[in-house]
């Protein structure tokens, strides 16, 4: 049996649809006709009308929230005094509050201001003057320096080394020269021996050629820095012990204290005792041209000029 197969068939709903869709067209224009231009004004102004309703319902809900506002902050104010009025006044306003069913966004901005003002007051009251006796405050968010000012204590304004030997510090009083130079005699010893090496290898060519010019100078300037280091302290040392025993030689106890140029005069002499004959001859010979030096400028001066 051979099967059927049957086309489907929509020319007749075709032609209802379209039959309907021009009918409501017509209807839609007939309708437009028929209406006037009164009517459409009409329909407009209602319109307007519903839209100026809307806009004042806003405002009226606005001028509410605001009205809120300010009563909440005054009720705050009325808190912050010890009253019982005003207590009781804030818990009325808040219970009216309350029942309104204000927005919990709102809620949570007020607690935020409520913060913000204690807050406010803690920095007041930490702002209170201090007692002059007070120690002083820093902040610890600034770095602390190196080089401290402390008060009471003047730094020198020459002062460029940070590290500083506490024992020669004059915050704890003035050094005793004579104890520091017994402490530290031993090194008397490393200078010289520093100065005959330095003298050593300036002698030896093979050395010498080794270094710069500028070495060999710095070499140089160091040896002579340190032979009138040493020169010093032994004058120095010198002095102390005549002058010990001058008070010695005459019996003098106590405080002892001589002029500056008398105490010269009696280094002198301890020196020019001491001297060898040839060093006794170089000497006289020097302060020999030294005064004939003086009376030719004397001379000069004195002569009549022409």
């Amino acid at each position: 049996m051979a099967k059927k197969h049957l086309a489907p068939q929509f020319s007749d709903d075709e032609d209802d649809v379209s039959g309907y869709l021009e009918m409501s067209e017509q209807s839609s224009d007939d309708e437009l006709e028929t209406l006037s231009f009164g009517a459409l004004k009409s329909a407009q102004a209602e319109l307007e009308k519903e839209e100026k309703q809307k806009k004042n319902k806003k405002k009226a809900k606005s001028k509410e929230q605001n009205s809120k506002r300010e009563s909440v902050h005054m009720s705050r104010d009325a808190r912050r005094q010890p009253t019982k009025s005003s207590n009781r006044e804030y818990d009325s306003e808040s219970d009216e509050f309350e029942n309104d069913g204000f927005s919990d966004m709102s809620d949570g901005m007020f607690d935020e201001e409520e913060d913000d003002d204690d807050s406010s007051n803690v920095g007041n009251n930490n702002k209170k003057k201090k007692s002059k006796h007070a120690p002083t405050e820093t902040s610890s968010k600034r770095k602390v320096s190196k080089i401290r000012q402390i008060p009471g204590l003047e730094n020198r304004k020459n002062e460029t080394s940070l590290y500083r030997d506490i024992r020669f510090d004059a915050a704890f009083g003035k050094a005793d020269l004579n104890r520091v130079r017994k402490d530290y005699k031993f090194l008397d010893d490393y200078r010289q021996q520093e100065v005959s090496e330095i003298t050593k290898i300036l002698k030896d060519p093979k050395m010498r050629n080794k270094l710069s010019q500028r070495e060999i100078e710095d070499l140089e300037y160091q040896s002579k820095s340190l032979r009138s280091r040493l020169d010093t302290l032994k004058n120095r040392d010198l002095e102390q012990e005549v002058v010990k025993k001058y008070k010695e030689e005459r019996g003098i106890k106590g405080n002892f204290f001589l002029k500056k140029s008398d105490k010269r005069k009696i280094v002198q002499k301890h020196k020019f005792d001491n001297m060898k004959a040839s060093q006794r001859e170089k000497v006289v010979e020097r302060k020999r041209k030294r005064r004939l030096g003086k009376e030719f400028k004397q001379l000069e001066f004195n002569r009549p000029r022409d």
